[in-house]
């Protein structure tokens, strides 16, 4: 049987290109739904989205693999939402 392959995913370097510097990080659990968003800063241009997949481990649920994607919003506020905590001073 052939192994599983996931679809290759743009470089860091791309996606910084087009003015995005941050990622999406959504548990490979569909039952889970941990996410979190990040600074993709850390990464060299060359590196895959796709690559960076199966290295993560939810804290949530202990599984290992993700779906990593762009945050086309990185440089906005979070917006008081579903998986949002907006604090209030």
């Amino acid at each position: 049987m052939p192994a599983v392959t996931r679809p290759q995913k743009i470089t860091f370097g791309e996606m910084r290109s087009t003015g995005v510097r941050g990622i999406l990080i959504y548990c490979a659990d569909y039952k889970c739904s941990h996410s979190i968003a990040i600074s993709a800063d850390q990464w060299p241009d060359h590196v895959r989205l796709s690559d960076l997949e199966p290295r993560f481990v939810c804290k949530g649920c202990g599984k290992r693999g993700a779906d990593v994607r762009p945050d086309f919003n990185w440089d906005k506020a979070p917006s008081g939402g579903m998986g949002y905590r907006v604090l209030v001073s």
